[in-house]
């Protein structure tokens, strides 16, 4: 094991927004990015470090600190992209602050996508980031001469859903209801959104509980379909559509439910297709 370790803790996605310079309005999908720094050791370290933020990741401010090392915020600096550095990444140093024996602090910061690549230290200058493209972010731990080295990525989405479900566990006969959220960024409409569930065998729709009508239900191999045409969903908007499934009586362990959609981004005509899904046990 190392004696001292660093990590980053991103989203799994960022959905686009608080990327347009100088706005006067409340920025949209602020995540939070988190910075963990372990000493494995039972003596103090002496340490230094920096972390270097997704191309497109804005730092939105507010940093907070959980941990026994409370003096390592004065050691913190933020550089925004910087032409005379030649840096289009935001980056976050910490220099020479101490570690507790066997600690953990973890520093955590508010962060956005912009819609667009920085290119010559320009925040938002650049190529639009595409839908589902990868974002990068790198970390450095220094140690006495001793290096721990930390990589992360997460992806930049137009257009995204989540899924969640009033029980995880349920037995056979019981009814739940899920919710599944469409979601647009800051910066595009989205036109021809479509949604559909494919519930397997052991789950069963309950036609008239959803609202909004679906456009099909039908079986396929003994899964039922489910189809929506959502219409348009505005910048920024967020559309719920609740339905509910009962879990057959001859149900037995997991059983799925797969969701898939797309939509059309009205400013770059490209599609934009997400998938989840979403495991109940039968008990």
């Amino acid at each position: 094991m190392k004696e001292c370790t660093i990590y980053i803790d991103v989203p799994e996605v960022f959905l686009k927004g608080a990327g347009i310079p100088n706005s006067q309005f409340v920025p949209s999908y602020i995540y939070q990015i988190k910075i963990i720094l372990k000493n494995n050791t039972p003596v103090e370290k002496l340490c230094s470090f920096s972390a270097a933020l997704g191309n497109g990741i804005r730092y939105l401010d507010k940093i907070r600190h959980e941990g026994p090392d409370d003096k390592l915020l004065d050691t913190l600096s933020i550089m925004e992209p910087c032409k005379e550095l030649n840096s289009d990444n935001v980056i976050i140093f910490g220099n020479n602050f101490t570690l507790s024996p066997d600690s953990t602090n973890v520093i955590t910061l508010d962060g956005a996508l912009c819609d667009k690549y920085t290119v010559d230290s320009r925040e938002n200058s650049g190529d639009k980031i595409p839908h589902k493209s990868k974002i990068k972010f790198y970390a450095h731990l220094i140690n006495e001469d001793k290096i721990d080295s930390w990589s992360a990525s997460s992806t930049a989405m137009d257009y995204n859903m989540s899924v969640s479900c009033d029980d995880e566990k349920a037995s056979p006969g019981t009814i739940t209801k899920y919710y599944v959220d469409l979601c647009t960024g800051q910066y595009d409409l989205a036109r021809k959104v479509y949604l559909r569930s494919i519930l397997d065998p052991g789950l069963e729709y309950i036609g008239d509980s959803c609202n909004l009508e679906p456009k099909n239900v039908y079986e396929y191999k003994g899964k039922t379909i489910i189809k929506w045409d959502v219409g348009s969903l505005q910048p920024s908007e967020i559309k719920r559509i609740g339905y509910k499934v009962r879990v057959k009586d001859d149900a037995k362990g997991r059983l799925t439910n797969k969701l898939n959609s797309n939509c059309i981004n009205n400013s770059t005509y490209t599609q934009c297709p997400v998938s989840r899904k979403h495991v109940i046990e039968a008990v």
